[in-house]
C-alpha cells in the first residue's frame, strides 16, 4: 500500500484520504539489518520533496522552517512570512516559481473546499517534474502512486472527487498565470495537476508542532512514503528541524522486492524530475525502531490511533484510506487483551447489549465533550462525563451500561475532564481554583496510568504513554509551585534516592535498549512510587465523587475511605516539606515519561528536551 500517515504520539486527526489497491502489495519497506533494540534510527533525517503550512498558520508560523514568530501587525493578505532572511532566500523564490502566489486570484473566485496547503505542495511537486515524460496513466510521480483513478472514480465520495478536480484546475490557472498564459486556454484536461494533487494527498504527513497542532503537511520520497500500516507497528516517526542532519546515519530499511524478501535499490523515478534545485527547509523525518526487527522484516508505522477498538481503527482506516487493515492484531480471535479492554462494558442484570446502546452512550458521551468545545461549557461537560462515569448510562427498561475504566469512551473521557476542569480553575476565587486544579491533575494522572496497563500488553502503545506520563507529571508539578506559599523555599533539585531514573533518562540519549530493559525501568519507577501515591491520591480527589471510589487498575492508587476530611485540614497537611511529594511524583513521571519518549522519539524531540529543560532547569543542562 502507498500510504498517507499521521502522528500518532497523542490522538490527532490524519491529513486526508488513503485508497488501497492489490497491485501495490510490493510497494513496502523492509529492514536490510537484524533490528534487536528499540529505539535505533531506521533513516537518517530525511528532508521533504514539498512542504507547506496550513493556512490558519501562514500568518503566525514561518513558511520555511514552520517556526512560530513573534506577533505583529497582521501580514497582508495572501503573503508568506519568514523567521530569518535564509528562510526567505530559500523558500521565497521556490513559492513564486511554482506559482503557489498566484492561487489565491483563482481561488477567489472559485473555493477550493479543503486546506489550500495540498495546492503548494502540489505546485511545488509539479515544478520538479519533466512535463514531456510521459507518464504512464499518472499512476505514479517521482517513484509514489497517486491512486487517481480509485480517487476520482470511485462513487464513495463523489464530493472529494470534485475537490480533486477543482484543485487541479486551480493548479493549471495558477501555473498560466505565472507564465503569462491567458486563462482562456484553459483547457478542463487536467490529468498531470489532478495526479500530483492526489500524490500528495495520498501520501502526505501532518507536521505538528511542539504542542501537538498540526500546521502543515510535508511530503517525502519512497524511502518514507512507502511505510505500510499496522495496528501493531514495529516502528514509528519523528520530526526533526530543517537544520538537522544525519550525521553519517544511513538507512536500515529498503523496498522490498517482488518476492519481499530481498532489498532492492531504491528508484524514486529520477527521471520524471527536473534537476532543479533541492528544496531547503521543511521539517526532516526519521524513523525509529519500537520493537525488535528481523532482518527482510517489513517495517510498519501507524497511520490511526492505536488507542482505539478493532472496529473504530477499521472505520478509521477505510474512511481516510479506503484500505481495511489485516494486521494481526486486527484479525486476532477472540481480540487481544488490549482490544478486549478498550470495547469492554457491562449491562446490569447480565443482559446482553446491542450496537445501538454503544451509539447511545458514545452520543452521550460526544455531547457532553460539545458542551465543552462547542458552547465552553466545562461545567456541564464535568457534570454529564462524571455522572455516567459513576453511575453508568440508563439505557432503557433499567438496563444500566457501565463502562470499563479503560474502554475507549473512558479514555476520552479522562482526557476531556483534565482539560475542562483546568478551564475551570480560573477562577478568582482560591479555594475553587485549588480544587479544580486537583481533579484536573487526578484525571491526567489517571489516564497515564490506565494507558500504562495497556502498554504493557502492546508496546506499540509507547508514543502515546510517554505523552500522558509527561503531561500528567507538568500537571502535578504545576499543581505543587501553586500550593507553594511566599515563605516557602524552592523544591531542592531532584535526585531519587530509591531509584535511577534520572541516571536511565541520560544514559538513554545514547543507548538504545531491549524491550525487557524497558520492562525492568517500568517496574522502577511503580516500585519507587507505590508508597507514597496513594496520599497524594487522596489529596488529589478529596471531593470528587467519581474519583475518590475509582478502581485504579495498578492498586497502588487506592480507594479513599476511612472518615471525611475538610479542604483545611487537608491543606494544613501538604504545607512546608510534604507539599514536596507531590514535585517528588511529578518529576518521577516526567522523567520516566522522558525514558519513553527517548526510545521512539529520541532525545532530540521536544518533548525530551521539554523534560530536559524541568529537570535540569534553563536550557536542561545539569
Amino acid at each position: 500500500m502507498d500510504d498517507r500517515k499521521s502522528n500518532v504520539s497523542r490522538p490527532t486527526n490524519p491529513h486526508k484520504q488513503k485508497v488501497g489497491a492489490g497491485d501495490l502489495r510490493n510497494m513496502e519497506m523492509v529492514a536490510t539489518a537484524e533490528i534487536e533494540s528499540i529505539g535505533v534510527n531506521l533513516t537518517p533525517p530525511l528532508s521533504p520533496l514539498a512542504y507547506s503550512l496550513h493556512d490558519s498558520f501562514l500568518p503566525s508560523h514561518c513558511a520555511a522552517c514552520f517556526s512560530p514568530l513573534p506577533p505583529d501587525p497582521p501580514p497582508p493578505l495572501h503573503s508568506l512570512l519568514y523567521c530569518s532572511p535564509s528562510c526567505s532566500s530559500s523558500h521565497s523564490p521556490l513559492h513564486r516559481s511554482s506559482a503557489s502566489h498566484h492561487l489565491h486570484l483563482h481561488l477567489s473566485q472559485n473555493p477550493y473546499d479543503g486546506q489550500t496547503s495540498d495546492l503548494r505542495v502540489a505546485l511545488l511537486l509539479l515544478l520538479q517534474i519533466k512535463r514531456h515524460q510521459p507518464i504512464k496513466q499518472y499512476d505514479r510521480i517521482c517513484g509514489l502512486m497517486s491512486n487517481r483513478r480509485q480517487l476520482l472514480m470511485s462513487n464513495h465520495d463523489v464530493e472529494f472527487s470534485t475537490r480533486i478536480k477543482n484543485g487541479a484546475k486551480a493548479m493549471a490557472a495558477a501555473t498560466m498565470m505565472r507564465d503569462g498564459v491567458p486563462d482562456s486556454n484553459l483547457s478542463g484536461e487536467y490529468m498531470l495537476e489532478e495526479a500530483v494533487l492526489c500524490v500528495v494527498v495520498t501520501n502526505a504527513v501532518e507536521v505538528q508542532d511542539s504542542v501537538g497542532r498540526s500546521v502543515g503537511i510535508s511530503l517525502y520520497d519512497i524511502s518514507f512514503s512507502w511505510i505500510n500500516h499496522s495496528c501493531s507497528p514495529n516502528a514509528c516517526y519523528l520530526f526533526l528541524p530543517p537544520e538537522s542532519h544525519g550525521g553519517g546515519q544511513r538507512f536500515l530499511i529498503s523496498p522490498a522486492s517482488s518476492n519481499g524478501c530481498q532489498p532492492i535499490a531504491f528508484s524514486s523515478n529520477s527521471e520524471f524530475l527536473t534537476g532543479s534545485p533541492e528544496i531547503l527547509g521543511g521539517w526532516r523525518i526519521v524513523v525509529r525502531s519500537i520493537k525488535p526487527i528481523k532482518k527482510g522484516e517489513q517495517v510498519t508505522i501507524a497511520y490511526t490511533d492505536l488507542l482505539q477498538p478493532t472496529e473504530s481503527r477499521q472505520s478509521d482506516l477505510w474512511s481516510k484510506y479506503r484500505f481495511t487493515c489485516c494486521c494481526n492484531r486486527c484479525i486476532a480471535v477472540p481480540p487481544i487483551q488490549i482490544d478486549q479492554r478498550l470495547q469492554e462494558f457491562c449491562a446490569s442484570n447480565g443482559r446482553s447489549l446491542n450496537e445501538v446502546g454503544i451509539e447511545k452512550v458514545t452520543e452521550y458521551i460526544n455531547d457532553a465533550i460539545d458542551d465543552y468545545l462547542s458552547s465552553n461549557d466545562a461545567e456541564s461537560c464535568c457534570k454529564k462525563l462524571e455522572n455516567l462515569l459513576l453511575n453508568g448510562f440508563d439505557y432503557k427498561q433499567n438496563l444500566i451500561i457501565r463502562l470499563h475504566p479503560q474502554h475507549h469512551l473512558s479514555l476520552n473521557a479522562y482526557t476531556t475532564l483534565a482539560s475542562a476542569y483546568k478551564i475551570r480553575s480560573i477562577d478568582e476565587n482560591i479555594l475553587h481554583n485549588l480544587k479544580m486544579k486537583r481533579f484536573s491533575v487526578a484525571y491526567s494522572l489517571l489516564l497515564a496510568v490506565l494507558t500504562h496497563h495497556l502498554f504493557l500488553s502492546e508496546s506499540c502503545l509507547i508514543a502515546s504513554v510517554s505523552n500522558f506520563w509527561i503531561g500528567a507529571g507538568e500537571s502535578v508539578l504545576n499543581l505543587a509551585r501553586d500550593l507553594k506559599s511566599d515563605c516557602d523555599s524552592e523544591f531542592p533539585s531532584f535526585k531519587c534516592t530509591k531509584c535511577g531514573l534520572i541516571d536511565v533518562f541520560e544514559a538513554n540519549f545514547d543507548d538504545d535498549q531491549n524491550p525487557k530493559w524497558v520492562l525492568d525501568v517500568s517496574n522502577e519507577f511503580v516500585n519507587c512510587i507505590i508508597d507514597i501515591m496513594p496520599k497524594v491520591w487522596k489529596f488529589l480527589v478529596h471531593g470528587n465523587g467519581y474519583l475518590e471510589v475509582v478502581k485504579d487498575p495498578i492498586e497502588f492508587i487506592k480507594n479513599v475511605g476511612g472518615r471525611e476530611w475538610d479542604l483545611k485540614e487537608i491543606m494544613e497537611g501538604y504545607e512546608g516539606q510534604e507539599r514536596v511529594e507531590l514535585s517528588w511524583v511529578g518529576v518521577h513521571c516526567l522523567l520516566y515519561g522522558g525514558i519513553l519518549m527517548n526510545i521512539c522519539g529520541g532525545p532530540d524531540s521536544h518533548l525530551s528536551r521539554y523534560v530536559r529543560g524541568v529537570v535540569y532547569g534553563g536550557d536542561g543542562k545539569g
